[in-house]
């Protein structure tokens, strides 16, 4: 019969021969009270550092892309913007005379004026920066060419560029009409009982060499014209030329370690005599439309009260600052983006704008969690992508250097101030904890850059 007996706990060992145990004496359950007790936290501690590891790694990689694209998004701002060139053009136009002519050619008055060294100095960093874009342009270029996607993709933004180029001069050659019809009118209601026609016969003559070459619908005819130009350049076309002078300049740098070259040289000199018999052509047809203006106030002036006369010469002047912006938007602004066009800059640009998104991308990517992903592009990638997009649009229109980088940066700081508001009251909606991001964020790069140079005392 079994027993079923629960079985005793014996500790008793007296009883056993000592060499069959295999403790020297008895064992003791008892825990012992000198023992000293690890705390939890370095407990944890390997595992900390194993987070730890990660969270270092994330923000390593935030801070390089985030850096890379302000990189990209700098030298896209300063090689298309070009931020000394109205520097350039005020210390070139307190060298001539002040009759307004020397806004439509720049290119070519820079051989005619004495400058100081100082001047010198502002004028080759202007040509550096210049040649900077130009020099990425044209061996971008062929390079895209070898390729029939990237190929379309070359033609299809370099029209767009030309496309937008054309529709602001035409723009301002509207402003310039407009401001004539207004001229006109104020002169038609003196004449309407004139039985004398001579000044009717020089606005007629006037209007007729507006409107055949200075109406909105003549850019377009004379844009082709700026691109035979620019295909004709040395029978091979400015790219070509462009690019073997810039080889040339390179091979020059690493066997004599001269860079001045870079600093002496720009792409506009290539075209500079062509520029020049174009923009004299707009000019012929401007002098004799100013011509007929003086003769028209010439035969009203013994005939009105001086403030009448005042009235006209007030409307005169408007009209023919406008026309002369108008000439100048075309000679100067048009002439130089279709050039830089032909070099290359138009897919140049978007590229950069194209590499400035994916580096934000990969900065977003590094957020610890779908909420810091949502504050990081609301208060960093949102503004610096809408900052570089304004940029290029800016120059895209041919605004002037440093008014395409401040579009450029106002654009951002609203995005960057808008941004912040919705991240609160997403913050607020979804009750999400006010914490610190793991990334750098757009504040924070901007506190310590402050800090840096103005430290708290």
């Amino acid at each position: 019969m079994i027993n079923n007996a629960p079985i005793q706990n014996n500790t008793d060992y007296s009883q056993i021969n000592p060499k069959y145990l295999t403790y020297e004496k008895k064992p003791t359950l008892e825990v012992k009270e000198d023992v000293v007790e690890i705390p939890a936290e370095n407990t944890n501690k390997k595992t900390d550092t194993k987070e730890e590891k990660p969270k270092s790694k994330r923000s390593l990689i935030a801070k390089i892309s985030i850096g890379a694209a302000g990189a990209i998004a700098l030298l896209s701002v300063l090689t298309r913007a070009r931020g000394f060139n109205k520097k350039v053009k005020e210390i070139l136009g307190e060298k001539i005379n002040k009759n307004g002519d020397h806004i439509l050619n720049m290119t070519k008055l820079k051989e005619n004026v004495t400058l100081s060294k100082r001047e010198g100095k502002i004028l080759k960093i202007s040509n550096f920066l210049n040649n900077t874009a130009n020099i990425k342009d044209c061996y971008l270029l062929p390079f895209l060419n070898k390729f029939p996607i990237l190929r379309g993709f070359a033609q299809k933004t370099s029209q767009m560029y030309t496309n937008t180029g054309v529709s602001m001069t035409q723009s301002a050659y509207r402003r310039a009409n407009n401001a004539y019809k207004i001229f006109d009118n104020k002169l038609a209601e003196l004449l309407k009982d004139v039985t004398d026609d001579s000044v009717k016969a020089k606005i007629a003559q006037r209007n007729k060499i507006i409107a055949e070459n200075f109406m909105a619908e003549n850019v377009s005819t004379r844009a082709k014209e700026i691109e035979n130009i620019m295909d004709n350049i040395g029978d091979r076309g400015i790219a070509v030329e462009v690019r073997d002078k810039f080889t040339s300049l390179i091979k020059k740098m690493f066997k004599e370690h001269d860079i001045s070259g870079f600093g002496e040289f720009v792409a506009e000199d290539m075209v500079k005599t062509q520029k020049a018999t174009y923009i004299n052509k707009l000019r012929e047809n401007r002098d004799l439309i100013l011509k007929n203006d003086d003769e028209i106030i010439d035969l009203l002036r013994s005939s009105v009260d001086e403030k009448t006369l005042n009235n006209l010469i007030n409307a005169k002047t408007n009209a023919q600052k406008s026309l002369n912006n108008a000439i100048r938007t075309e000679g100067n602004d048009l002439f130089d983006k279709i050039r830089d066009v032909k070099i290359g800059s138009a897919p140049n640009d978007i590229l950069g704008l194209i590499g400035t998104t994916g580096m934000l991308g990969v900065y977003l990517a590094q957020a610890e969690d779908k909420n810091q992903r949502v504050e990081a592009a609301l208060t960093t990638g949102v503004p610096l992508g809408l900052g570089m997009l304004s940029t290029t649009f800016a120059t895209m229109k041919m605004y002037t250097g440093m008014k395409a980088i401040a579009f450029g940066a106002v654009a951002t700081f609203i995005a960057n101030t808008i941004g912040k508001a919705i991240n609160k009251e997403y913050q607020k909606r979804h009750n999400v904890k006010n914490q610190d991001l793991e990334i750098p964020t757009l504040d924070i790069t901007f506190d310590n850059f402050r800090e840096k140079i103005a430290p708290k005392a």
